[in-house]
């Protein structure tokens, strides 16, 4: 008797412990899977300009409460390294993390930062070639 039970609890150690491997092997692979879709939405540029649409849309509303935007869909840039545009009147007062909110219909941008829940500056536009330069302050 002693020895069958012996013998049903190495069993049940075996079961539990190939139990175990394959709960973690299954959670691995489920892991490496999700990991693998994140990636592809990641690198998929139809799923990023999405993304970047509906942050400019979120930013666009919130600033919208602030002052009066142009009617018209806006780029948003992220200020990176604000000591590099110190010397552009426009950004004296912008720092790291602040958004740019361009319409270049309207030729406006407006700085936002998010933390405070306010607009730094706005201004005109100059564009050349796409490209935004030398704005001015409106302040």
């Amino acid at each position: 008797m002693e020895q069958s039970s012996k013998s049903k609890s190495k069993k049940n150690k075996k079961l539990i412990i190939v139990a175990v491997v394959a709960v973690v092997l299954a959670a691995l692979v489920a892991m490496l899977i999700l990991q693998r879709v994140e990636i592809n939405r990641l690198n998929d540029p139809t799923a990023t300009a999405e993304q970047s649409k509906a942050e400019a849309a979120k930013l666009k509303e919130k600033v919208g409460q602030l002052v009066q935007l142009p009617d018209e869909e806006a780029t948003v840039a992220t200020v990176q390294d604000a000591e590099k545009l110190r010397d552009q009147e426009f950004f004296k007062n912008a720092q790291n993390g602040d958004k740019v909110l361009i319409f270049t219909n309207d030729k406006k941008a407006f700085i936002y930062r998010e933390s405070e829940n306010k607009v730094i500056n706005s201004g005109p536009i100059v564009l050349n070639s796409g490209n935004l330069t030398n704005p001015e302050t409106t302040e």
